[in-house]
């Protein structure tokens, strides 16, 4: 009898079960649902936007004061605007979270949160925002008095050079004070038995 309803169980699970269909309509896989992109406000993106920005910002401020021969053949140039570029894209990075913020938090009070804390922490947000304002202000006043000191520094260098070279290659007279002048020019006289008209004008 046990082995009979066990049986009858059997068979109406199956009924049960060869009832339902293949596929539960809509979930068809012909048309997956499509993958989900990064959108332009994700972090990545808006760090790529901040890194491009800097980079910009640097490579303009080096050719106005540099050439791009200067540039390209001094490896502390480039080391130095690499640093610079991922500071103030860093910079600019805050400048935007902040901004972000700002934005959703005025959003918010909009829509009717105006506890005081909301207040205040708008607040805090805007003094932040200011401060790496100022930040980023002063870093490029900074950056753009280290190129002017390089240009000087590169011009003077070559000044340098330039006049040693020179030297090197004339045949002038290396002398300090007026006594050690006219003592080399009769030295260069007698070395290159230079005749005294005013001498052999008096001897006639």
């Amino acid at each position: 009898m046990k082995q009979e309803n066990k049986n009858k169980v059997k068979d109406t699970l199956s009924d049960l079960l060869g009832d339902l269909p293949d596929e539960i309509p809509g979930l068809s896989c012909e048309n997956p649902l499509p993958k989900i992109s990064r959108s332009d406000s994700s972090q990545t993106a808006q760090m790529d936007k901040a890194k491009k920005k800097a980079t910009r910002v640097m490579t303009s401020l080096l050719k106005f004061y540099l050439s791009e021969e200067i540039i390209e053949e001094h490896e502390y140039i480039k080391a130095k605007a690499s640093i610079d570029e991922y500071a103030l894209s860093m910079l600019i990075r805050q400048m935007q979270n902040s901004e972000t913020a700002i934005s959703i938090l005025m959003d918010m009070i909009h829509e009717g949160d105006i506890a005081p804390r909301m207040f205040e922490v708008l607040s805090d947000m805007q003094r932040t925002l200011l401060d790496i304002i100022k930040s980023q202000t002063m870093y490029m006043m900074a950056i753009e008095e280290n190129a002017k000191k390089l240009s000087r520094d590169i011009d003077v260098y070559k000044g340098r050079s330039e006049n040693d070279n020179s030297k090197n290659k004339s045949k002038g007279l290396k002398a300090r004070g007026t006594k050690e002048i006219m003592r080399a020019l009769q030295q260069t006289i007698q070395d290159e038995d230079i005749e005294d008209v005013d001498t052999d004008t008096n001897e006639k």
